[in-house]
């Protein structure tokens, strides 16, 4: 391994991926559920990705978001290289893709930067040296503006020390393999399996194994092993508690104010009665936030932090919560008032939530005005701004809108941003999926490779009819012209479907033209 990567796997490029998690907009609702005044985005906003990779998710944010300037950083060549690259095909000018090391950004080496609304860092901090960590630190007591806000997600503890042996296997057992990371990666889990097999318990059970080896709908095998080398390689990794990133980053004076997690801001959701009366007694928020994850067990956080947190009153948080709009991102046929929630399942109020969605598959709506939709008043109950933001959004049947638009009218960077991408994703070879960007929320959408050749060619000016569409996809595909009926009838059920629920929820998002 390179002197350069400091102990990070840089002999195999990161993996894309989009995380919605780190929207403007989604942040912002992290913070005013939990009653902390959000930056201002009224006048535009300055936005940083620290350890961006191929810049996936900035760059689809700053389609989504004109009036943002957005900055993105990477240590990897390769990775900003990538990113540059995409940027360019997909006409963005609001993004600049930087090549530093976080050492370099803290002492001002790096490039000259602006102060920052948001910073955000995915799958970074948990994987690089207490070194970089202090750096991160310093860069932000000097870049991110007071009232500024820091996502952050890590792997967590206690969560995630049942894996600690088997990853620590995993690297000690790479070192006897001379080849490239991701071959280390799976020549350590085969022969982790073999010890396993042999009466190792301590390394797992046949199902995580089978969950590391297996498939996902997002990976192929070769990005499972990218993947799990960028996981479980890195020299530096090692899973944190919450009160030792809260204190790190406390240097910066910054203030742990939620979880963008949605969910987990809802005591009742995620703890049981005889857990959240054993922490109340905990007057520390720090340890109390740490000691809920010995009852809760999550491997991985995604914290929200505030350099300068300001309380809000609630009859101020549910004004502002009040004027955001949500956006449905399903089809109707697709809403559920039964939802996974961290104690397990939950059962939304039919009453309010069916008449809430009718009125959003019409499209865009002011939390506001769901109130007071007729059908929702006369249900009566104690339904609250607060309670329809994080159940749509957290359950991932809507989106919040900061500024919702009178009309829908795409944008034309989300129009480029989605040719661009929708594109690469129909003719690459393995890949799986991709996200598209949505001109209403600043948000986007992951779609699959036949929802993407759907998208592809109707931007390619495809007819909007099923047997053109299945015919592009088909030349897309490589598929024989004289491919059998099974094939071409499992083609045209698939795009079929894309066509009659995802390209309704596209046009109401601004996605499509």
């Amino acid at each position: 391994m390179s002197d350069w990567s400091a102990g990070y796997v840089s002999d195999i490029e990161y993996l894309p991926g989009f995380y919605r998690e780190q929207g403007p907009a989604h942040l912002t609702l992290s913070c005013l559920i939990n009653g902390i005044a959000p930056p201002s985005t009224a006048n535009g906003f300055d936005y940083c990705e620290l350890g961006c990779g191929h810049g996936t998710t900035v760059a689809l944010f700053a389609a989504a978001n004109p009036q943002g300037r957005f900055h993105a950083v990477d240590f990897h060549p390769a990775h900003i290289a990538r990113a540059r690259d995409a940027a360019e095909a997909a006409g963005l000018t609001n993004i600049a893709f930087h090549e530093a090391s976080f050492a370099e950004m803290a002492d001002g080496v790096g490039p000259d930067l602006p102060e920052f609304d948001f910073v955000t860092l995915h799958g970074v901090y948990s994987w690089v040296s207490p070194m970089n960590r202090g750096a991160i630190a310093r860069f932000l007591a000097k870049k991110l503006k007071p009232g500024g806000l820091v996502y952050v997600s890590y792997n967590a503890m206690p969560g995630w020390a049942p894996m600690m042996p088997l990853q620590r296997l995993l690297y000690e057992y790479s070192g006897l393999v001379h080849q490239r990371s991701d071959v280390q990666v799976k020549a350590g889990l085969d022969f982790a399996e073999q010890l396993y097999k042999a009466g190792a318990k301590i390394l797992g059970d046949e199902a995580m194994f089978g969950k590391l080896r297996g498939e996902t709908k997002a990976k192929n095998n070769a990005e499972q092993s990218v993947y799990l080398a960028h996981e479980y390689l890195n020299g530096s990794w090692q899973p944190l508690y919450h009160v030792d990133v809260a204190r790190e980053l406390g240097e910066a004076k910054l203030t742990y104010a939620g979880s963008a997690t949605l969910f987990e801001n809802y005591p009742d959701l995620s703890l049981t009665p005889d857990q959240r009366a054993a922490l109340d007694s905990i007057g520390v928020p720090s340890l109390r936030e740490t000691f809920k994850d010995y009852c809760v067990g999550r491997p991985f956080r995604r914290d929200v932090f505030v350099r300068g947190a300001r309380r809000i009153s609630v009859a101020k948080r549910d004004a502002m919560l009040k004027d955001m709009a949500m956006a449905m991102i399903i089809p109707r046929a697709d809403a559920r008032t039964t939802i996974q929630v961290p104690l397990g399942e939950a059962t939304l109020e039919a009453k309010h939530y069916e008449p809430i969605f009718d009125a959003l598959a019409e499209g865009p709506r002011r939390i506001g005005d769901l109130l007071e939709l007729p059908e929702v008043r006369r249900a009566g109950g104690n339904l609250s701004a607060v309670e329809i933001a994080g159940m749509l959004t957290g359950s991932s049947q809507a989106i919040p809108v900061l500024n919702p638009p009178e009309t829908v009218t795409p944008l034309p960077g989300v129009l480029a941003h989605n040719r661009a991408a929708a594109n690469e994703l129909a003719t690459s070879e393995g890949r799986k999926s991709t996200a598209l960007a949505a001109s209403v929320g600043g948000a986007g959408l992951h779609v699959s490779t036949m929802e993407a050749l759907l998208y592809d060619g109707l931007s390619e000016g495809v007819p909007e009819t099923l047997d053109a569409l299945v015919a592009h996809a088909m030349r897309r595909l490589d598929a024989p012209e004289n491919a059998d009926d099974a094939s071409r009838k499992a083609i045209a059920d698939s795009m079929g479907w894309c066509m009659a629920n995802s390209l309704p929820v596209w046009r109401k998002l601004g996605m499509i033209g």
